[in-house]
């Protein structure tokens, strides 16, 4: 005997429950989207999964904004790191145009001097 109109359960990976924990608690979903999106048909499943799960996915993504906190600092410390060398390398340079200025200035001095004394000697 056939037995017909049964519903089949179709069986949901651990991995998949987490994944649609995750998107959920981290705000990437809402319950009604990660239903949609991962063709659950009901909602208490998700629920249930938030509650046997939560704890696992909270350490997950306590970790990982933790690395992500650290990853941002640490981009920032070579960000200021960098900053700093290219002001030294900017004051370098700027105290080398100084140095110029300087030199030029005498030279334009001196040869004033010999054009004004050549041409009093005229």
């Amino acid at each position: 005997m056939e037995v017909t109109n049964v519903k089949k359960r179709n069986r949901v990976r651990k991995e998949v429950k987490l994944e649609i924990v995750y998107t959920i608690l981290s705000g990437e979903l809402f319950l009604e989207e990660a239903m949609a999106k991962y063709g659950i048909r009901n909602e208490i499943s998700i629920i249930n999964w938030i509650k046997e799960y939560r704890s696992e996915v909270e350490i997950g993504l306590h970790m990982t904004n933790d690395f992500l906190d650290h990853r941002k600092a640490k981009d920032e410390s070579l960000l200021v790191t960098e900053i700093y060398k290219k002001i030294q390398e900017l004051e370098e340079a700027n105290q080398i145009l100084k140095e110029e200025k300087a030199y030029l200035a005498k030279k334009v001095l001196i040869l004033e001097r010999e054009i004004s004394q050549s041409m009093e000697s005229r």
